[in-house]
C-alpha cells in the first residue's frame, strides 16, 4: 500500500460537511488476458480491452493499478482488516475503524466482504475520471449503503462522526458530540426538501448539483495517478 500512501488522495465523503465550510503501469503487449491465475479467479475479463471499456482508464493505467493492487494484497483481494491497517498507517492519531469501514462498503459492491480488483478499479475509475453523476452515485452510497433510497439523520450523524474521528483527537479545533449533532441538524434541514424527515436520493442529487460549493468539491474528488 506504500504506492497509494505516496500517490493517492484519500476520498472524503464530505459533500454534506462542505456546506458549513466545514475526499497505476508498464509496456506489455496490448489486448492480452491479464495473466495471473488468481486474478482470473477474482475478475474474469476476456481481455485487457474489456477492463478499459468498463472504466475511464487506459491499458497502461489498468496494468499499473493492478500491480499496485497486488502490492497491497498478494491474494488480489482486499478485506476489511487490510483496509483498516492501511488507514491506521495514514492516520496514526485517528480512530480509523468507522471511516475505513464506510469506504470499504462503497467499494464492496456485491457485499461479499472482500474487494476484488473488478470492484476496486471500477470505483477508482469513478473517483479519478467519473462524471458528476457517477461521483454523486458513489458518494450517495456512503450515506445509504443498502440503497434504501433515503438518508436518515442518524446515518448522517454517523458519517460526520466517522470523518471527524479519522483526523484524530489532536485535531484543532476539536468538536463535541453536541456540535456534531448541531451540524447534522443544519445539514439535514438543508437536504430534506419538503421536510419529510428523511433525505431522498433525488433531494441529495438536486441539492448537491445546485450548491456551487458542493458541486465544486465533488467535481474535484480524485485520486492522483502518476503520468
Amino acid at each position: 500500500m506504500s504506492s497509494f500512501r505516496r500517490r493517492a488522495a484519500i476520498p472524503y465523503p464530505d459533500a454534506f460537511n462542505s456546506i458549513d465550510g466545514g475526499p497505476i503501469i508498464g509496456h506489455e503487449k496490448d489486448d492480452v488476458p491479464l495473466s495471473s491465475p488468481l486474478f482470473r479467479n477474482v475478475y474474469r475479463p476476456s481481455s485487457l480491452q474489456q477492463v478499459v471499456d468498463e472504466t475511464h482508464f487506459s491499458k497502461n493505467e489498468v496494468r499499473s493499478i493492478y500491480r499496485a493492487f497486488k502490492e497491497t494484497s498478494p491474494n488480489a483481494v482486499i478485506n476489511r482488516e487490510i483496509l483498516r491497517e492501511k488507514f491506521a498507517e495514514l492516520f496514526p492519531q485517528g480512530d480509523i475503524e468507522h471511516y475505513a469501514d464506510l469506504l470499504f462498503d462503497t467499494f464492496d459492491d456485491d457485499g461479499s466482504g472482500i474487494i476484488n480488483f473488478q470492484e476496486f478499479v471500477r470505483a477508482l475509475s469513478v473517483l479519478c475520471r467519473g462524471t458528476i453523476d457517477e461521483k454523486l452515485n458513489w458518494l450517495y452510497k456512503v450515506y445509504d449503503p443498502k440503497d434504501k433510497g433515503e438518508i436518515t439523520w442518524h446515518r448522517l450523524f454517523y458519517v460526520i462522526t466517522a470523518t471527524d474521528d479519522l483526523i484524530g483527537r489532536k485535531a484543532r479545533p476539536t468538536t463535541t458530540r453536541e456540535q456534531r449533532a448541531e451540524r447534522a441538524n443544519q445539514i439535514f434541514e438543508k437536504f430534506d426538501l419538503g421536510k419529510k424527515g428523511r433525505i431522498t436520493k433525488a433531494d441529495f442529487f438536486l441539492v448537491c448539483k445546485k450548491d456551487p460549493q458542493i458541486h465544486e468539491s465533488i467535481s474535484a474528488l480524485y485520486t492522483i495517478l502518476p503520468g
